[in-house]
């Protein structure tokens, strides 16, 4: 079987969007380490010049795009998992009979992966479109000078309407990973009753719980600041 070929199974699929999965976790790491910086108390020089660094540095800006290739390949590749598994049971049980097989996160990940990522979407229209191609004052830290997107920032989690539609996202976000964490590695065969626990832990309380709280508490503390 060629490999083009493969992927169009449902393993293949399901294959990509656990590797895929994978490769999103770990830039969600990275990305909250960079968002914190908007909480020291230093006018956003820290966070200023982060920003500086990951827009303009050639690497970064190689793996940024990849990023948002991934994102676009593992909703897309997801939404036709979740349309095959639906036409191959297009009738509902009238009475769930306890479905032993799926959780109540992998039950709701169409819904939450939806809600994430429209957030994703208007997550870049106002602050990656904003800082690459939009009008940005400019601030100096020691005569060097970036574009001020702290401010931008700043002036936009004073909305609460905005703050709503991140905490929403990360609410989201953390449903997605709890389930999808471990799906990931059950996936690639590595699920192992020696690492199960480890697995669940790092699954459910590192990116299920921690990161999400992470991203949803900057916007809350620059609102109520």
């Amino acid at each position: 079987m060629k490999w083009s070929q493969f992927f169009n199974t449902s393993i293949g699929k399901k294959l990509l969007v656990g590797a895929t999965g994978l490769f999103l976790c770990s830039f969600v790491i990275v990305h909250l380490a960079g968002n914190f910086q908007l909480l020291y108390n230093d006018e956003g020089q820290a966070f200023n010049a982060y920003a500086a660094f990951m827009g303009h540095n050639s690497l970064i800006q190689f793996i940024a795009w990849g990023l948002k290739i991934v994102i676009v390949i593992h909703a897309f590749i997801a939404i036709q998992l979740t349309i095959r598994n639906r036409a191959a049971r297009p009738v509902k049980y009238a009475i769930n009979p306890g479905n032993q097989t799926s959780s109540w996160y992998s039950r709701q990940m169409a819904i939450m992966g939806s809600i994430l990522f429209i957030f994703i979407v208007i997550h870049l229209a106002n602050f990656w479109w904003g800082f690459h191609y939009g009008e940005i004052p400019v601030k100096s830290y020691e005569g060097t000078a970036y574009k001020d997107l702290y401010q931008v920032v700043q002036v936009a989690f004073k909305q609460p309407l905005l703050v709503v539609l991140y905490v929403v996202g990360m609410i989201a976000l953390s449903f997605h990973l709890i389930h999808g964490f471990k799906s990931a590695f059950q996936t690639f065969g590595l699920n192992h009753k020696k690492y199960n626990g480890l697995i669940n832990f790092v699954g459910i309380w590192l990116f299920g719980i921690a990161i999400p709280v992470g991203f949803a508490v900057i916007p809350l503390i620059i609102f109520f600041k």
